[in-house]
């Protein structure tokens, strides 16, 4: 009897490890680290005005597992700053961030090889980035 049940207990266990194995999402091919850095596209902003958030340009990262997408960089503040999105089967990306007046920014872009090029919509518009990375 506690064969069976010992059995019965095993099976149990190998059929939710298989249930959770296939509950993951599949990579997209894409997964990886990647780096490079973004660079501020001519501002649409009178020249008479600033915005310090606004840096020419700085380093970024992206991490992709299983196709959820994770963007980083550090603020003109040296703050985290990260966009989260999703990645599809053809490497085209999607991620945003909600500022802290509930808008978002947007980056999009698209992985092709190793290498992903996009556009970062910081700040409502006010800092709009072209981004390169090569996956490491």
């Amino acid at each position: 009897m506690a064969i069976v049940r010992l059995f019965a207990s095993a099976a149990l266990l190998l059929a939710g490890a298989a249930a959770t194995a296939a509950a993951q999402p599949a990579s997209t091919g894409h997964d990886g680290s990647y780096a490079g850095s973004m660079t501020l596209r001519p501002l649409p902003m009178p020249p008479d005005q600033s915005y310090p958030a606004c840096v020419e340009t700085r380093p970024v990262s992206m991490q992709i597992v299983q196709g959820v997408v994770t963007v980083s960089y550090a603020d003109w503040q040296n703050n985290t700053i990260h966009y989260r999105g999703q990645i599809d089967g053809a490497g085209n990306v999607q991620a945003w961030l909600t500022n802290g007046d509930g808008s978002h920014s947007i980056l999009t872009g698209r992985v092709d090889g190793a290498t992903f090029t996009g556009d970062l919509d910081r700040d409502v518009g006010r800092c709009p980035y072209s981004v390169t990375m090569s996956h490491r």
